[in-house]
Parts: structure tokens; C-alpha cells; sequence
């Protein structure tokens, strides 16, 4: 009982979880500065892409456990939270973006209140991240008629940030003093991990500086301004940036009028089969790039990504990415681990509702590539040689 109770897995209790939702800057830029109707259907598209994003978390990846140890993984009816939806930034820059606090209560189908499993809702808040960008690009291309592009400063080795066509490159960089102050900080403390080291730190490790970075440049909340001082201050600061008058009702006639006809390379593909089969290729692709193995979060995180560049509604986004998703698993992905082969199947009661037992972890499945496999049995064979 002793070496059981030390074997166990160490969990830690938590009254709720934070969900944060923030777009790319640009959009906040719009919002910020445009007329009192464009900056409501911004908001509105926002908030649009909020929900669409909650709604994939209660499909996806919105559990609860019974049992001894939590064993089976089963069911629930929704989750519960509240939507604080903020305006700026610490340093008073534009900055709208909405903060979900989840209750870490749910009900089971049979009516018990229990907590989270957190295990999946954390594997899937990058893919639920994905779902938030992706419809709000669709949301606002479909209300204002923007267009984004990606962005051509985007660091190595990272993916694409897509940006609204047309918005002042400076404007972005005055309205992003609260990162640059924190990319400055954690410049210092790399430098000083890499003095007392004697090596770079790792990228785990520049996770963790950054987040120190985050704290310690934290300044206290400003005083609280209404929205019309708000924007009376970013109009402000925007026709400094702009030139004036003229200069920013032209960045805004840009950005809500593109240029007719005009196609930024690789966007508006057209969802075909052959595009699909293109596109699910290139996710997987993608990921094994990063890593040797992964799961159907992994690929749908990319998925959105890529369907971004598709025409289509906000409606058609969530069937074609499980199609392909599908195809991504089905055709180019190797599955490396298996459940075990036991020749007794579950009763009715004991499966979730989209078919699977109640005794599997949603979304564990571990797949790789035969690209991947065969270099690795390459290396084996040197190896052995």
C-alpha cells in the first residue's frame, strides 16, 4: 500500500480555468480606430469566434472520470463559465480580448456534479486556439470583406501569423509596447541563464524565461477609462503614426475596400478533392516536422491553419477539417500505439457517446509517419551494424 500510494499519479485541484481569446493585433487595430458600425461587427465577429471555440471544447475535448483512480473517462452535459470581454492592454494599448473563466464542475449524463478531466482540455487548447482564429478570420471576411495576409517578419521555425491587408506596419509596432517590453526582458534573462550555464537554454527553458519575462515586467493596472477616452486616445496616437487625417481614413479605405480581383499567394484554394488531398498531406507534413509522433490534436490544430486558406463559410469550416483530419489519420499517418486486444466488447453503457469506451483516453492515440519509421529503422540498422 505504501509503494502504491508514492506510485500514484500527483494531481493538483483547481477551482476553474482561465480560456483567454485574443486576436492577432491588426484586428484590434481595426477596432480600435475605425467608425462606431465597423467596430461593432468587429466585435461582433469576435465574439462569434469566442463561442465557436467553446462549442468545439464542449464537442471535443469536455470530459468528466468515475471510478476507482478515475478510470473511466465518460460524458458530460456542458461546461459552465463567464465571459469577461477587456479592451486594452496593461500598457493602454488597443487590445480586446475575452477571458472565459471555466467552473471546474460539470455533470455527468447521469445528473453527478464532478470536476474536469483537465488531462484533454489541456492537450486540446492549442487546437481550440486554432478554431478562435480561424473563425474569426471568416467571420470578419464575411461581415466587412477584409482579407489577411501573412505576416513576413514571422521568426523562424515558427508558424505563419496571418495580419488584416492594409493595416500601418508602424501603427502594429506602437501598439505593442507590452511585448516588446517583455522580448526585451527575456533577452536579459537568456543571457544571463546562457552566462551561469555555459549553454543556451532549451526551448522548455525559453518557455519558463518568457513567462518570468511576463511577470516581472507586469506593472500595476492603469485606471479604468471609458471606451470613448479609449478610443478618443487611439485616434490620437493612430494619425501621429498615420500622418493624419488623410493618412489613416487611407489605411482604413485599404483595408475595408482590398483592391478588386487581388489574391494573396496561396489563399482562396478552392476545397476540391484534389485540394484536399493536397492539404492533408501537407498537414502531415507539417507536424512530423516538429515531431516524431503525434496525436488528432496535433492534426487539427494544423488543419484549421490550413483551412484558412480555403474559400468557404464559417459554417463549412468545421466539416472540412474533420475531413481533413480523417484523411490526415487514415491515409498518411501510421498508428503506434494500440488498444489492447481484448476480445470482450464494452456493453452499450459502458461507450461514450461517439462510440468509444468509457476505458480510453479521447485523443491518446499516438500516430506517426512512414517517413519517420523508416528512418528510424535506418538508424537502428546502422546501429546494429
Amino acid at each position: 500500500g505504501y509503494l502504491a500510494r508514492l506510485s500514484r499519479q500527483h494531481t493538483t485541484a483547481v477551482a476553474g480555468f482561465d480560456l483567454t481569446f485574443s486576436p492577432v493585433k491588426s484586428v484590434s487595430t481595426l477596432w480600435a480606430v475605425a467608425d462606431l458600425p465597423t467596430a461593432a461587427a468587429v466585435e461582433r465577429a469576435h465574439h462569434a469566434a469566442v463561442a465557436d471555440a467553446l462549442a468545439f471544447i464542449e464537442a471535443h475535448a469536455l470530459y468528466s472520470r468515475l471510478g476507482s483512480g478515475g478510470v473511466r473517462q465518460v460524458d458530460v452535459r456542458g461546461l459552465i463559465g463567464a465571459a469577461f470581454t477587456h479592451r486594452d492592454s496593461r500598457a493602454g494599448d488597443p487590445d480586446l480580448h475575452t477571458h472565459v473563466a471555466v467552473a471546474n464542475k460539470v455533470q455527468t449524463v447521469d445528473g453527478r456534479w464532478l470536476a474536469i478531466d483537465g488531462r484533454v482540455l489541456y492537450k486540446a487548447n492549442v487546437a481550440a486556439s486554432e478554431v478562435y482564429n480561424t473563425q474569426l478570420e471568416r467571420h470578419l471576411t464575411e461581415a466587412l470583406g477584409v482579407r489577411f495576409t501573412e505576416r513576413p517578419d514571422t521568426g523562424t521555425g515558427r508558424r505563419p501569423i496571418r495580419e488584416l491587408d492594409g493595416i500601418h506596419p508602424h501603427l502594429l509596432q506602437r501598439w505593442s509596447t507590452r511585448r516588446q517590453t517583455i522580448e526585451v526582458r527575456r533577452s536579459v534573462l537568456a543571457q544571463e541563464f546562457q552566462a551561469r550555464h555555459g549553454r543556451p537554454p532549451t526551448p522548455i527553458e525559453q518557455i519558463g524565461l518568457a513567462q518570468q519575462a511576463t511577470l516581472d515586467t507586469r506593472d500595476a493596472k492603469h485606471a479604468p477609462r471609458s471606451l470613448t477616452e479609449q478610443r478618443a486616445d487611439w485616434r490620437a496616437q493612430a494619425l501621429q503614426v498615420c500622418g493624419g487625417t488623410v493618412g489613416l481614413d487611407r489605411m482604413l479605405g485599404r483595408v475595408l475596400h482590398p483592391q478588386a480581383g487581388w489574391r494573396p499567394e496561396n489563399s482562396d484554394a478552392v476545397a476540391d478533392a484534389a485540394w484536399m488531398e493536397a492539404t492533408a498531406a501537407a498537414i502531415v507534413a507539417t507536424v512530423e516536422g516538429h515531431r516524431s509522433t503525434w496525436q488528432t490534436w496535433h492534426l487539427r490544430a494544423e488543419a484549421y491553419r490550413q483551412a484558412r486558406t480555403a474559400t468557404l463559410t464559417a459554417d463549412a469550416v468545421e466539416p472540412l477539417v474533420d475531413a481533413l483530419v480523417a484523411r490526415a489519420v487514415g491515409v498518411h499517418s501510421v498508428p503506434v500505439t494500440h488498444p489492447t486486444n481484448d476480445p470482450i466488447s464494452e456493453p452499450r453503457v459502458l461507450r461514450r457517446r461517439d462510440g468509444t469506451s468509457v476505458y480510453s483516453v479521447a485523443g491518446a492515440q499516438q500516430f506517426s509517419s512512414r517517413r519517420i519509421l523508416d528512418a528510424e529503422q535506418r538508424l537502428v540498422t546502422l546501429a546494429g551494424r
